[in-house]
């Protein structure tokens, strides 16, 4: 077992410009290939854009009517689609998080805090997940 340390010592101090020079290779290819992947699905993405914050707005205030608190936005590299996700206060004080896609304009998920996993309809959160189960 000691000379197996040793042969791949003696290698690694033989070698070692060239193990530096390919490991800076790899490494340089995965980050160009990243980020052209990464471009793309950006590219996509945006292209994919048919609704506005505004008008995705409007649409889960039309589901749940309320002041909208905060907005996010996250890219979903699987669709290659925007999603909007807006926390709204209804009427009743309690914090309801509306998912909405920037392609179709449907709403993905509805969430509220009082109801630990189910929506207001008593149906799993996940319902909206664009039935791919």
């Amino acid at each position: 077992m000691k000379n197996i340390f040793i042969k791949v010592k003696e290698f690694c101090m033989n070698y070692k410009k060239r193990i530096i020079k390919i490991i800076s290779i790899s490494i340089v290819a995965v980050i160009i290939v990243g980020g052209s992947i990464a471009g793309v699905v950006y590219s996509k993405a945006k292209g994919n854009l048919k609704y506005t914050q505004d008008q995705l707005q409007q649409i889960a205030l039309g589901k749940v009517s309320g002041e909208v608190i905060n907005v996010e936005k996250e890219l979903n590299f699987e669709e290659a689609v925007y999603e909007y996700e807006f926390n709204i206060k209804d009427k009743e004080n309690m914090l309801q998080r509306v998912k909405v896609d920037s392609k179709n304009g449907v709403i993905l998920r509805l969430d509220n805090e009082k109801s630990n996993g189910e929506n207001r309809n008593g149906h799993d959160k996940e319902e909206g997940n664009r039935g791919e189960e």
